[in-house]
């Protein structure tokens, strides 16, 4: 009687275990897509604020074209960097060209 017990106990710790393991792995898929949802929030947010920023000082730093696009990537990369948020220089210029399309279609309304 005490060895079906002590098996009984024994496969409950392990279907506990093993249950355990896989709602931990479901939360931090979870919690990473959230996280991930809300990097592309902020990034996008920073790009616009970069573009934004790099057209108002463009006159006076008399810089054009693709000196604006080094500026407001420079600009993008510094916020990016205070969020702990790093990126390869094509998502860079990505968002940047994103924020440039977006600005330009507002300005034509």
């Amino acid at each position: 009687m005490n060895q079906i017990t002590s098996i009984i106990t024994s496969s409950a710790m392990s279907i506990l275990v093993v249950l355990t393991g896989i709602v931990v792995q479901a939360i931090k898929k979870y919690l990473l897509m959230r996280g991930g949802k809300k990097a592309i929030e902020i990034v996008e947010i920073l790009a616009k604020n970069a573009v934004n920023a790099t057209e108002q000082v463009a006159d006076k730093l008399d810089i054009h074209g693709k000196d604006k696009l080094e500026h407001a990537k420079t600009s993008l990369i510094e916020g990016l960097e205070s969020q702990n948020i790093h990126l390869t220089n094509q998502e860079l210029n990505t968002f940047i060209e994103a924020a440039v399309k977006k600005a330009n279609d507002e300005w034509k309304k």
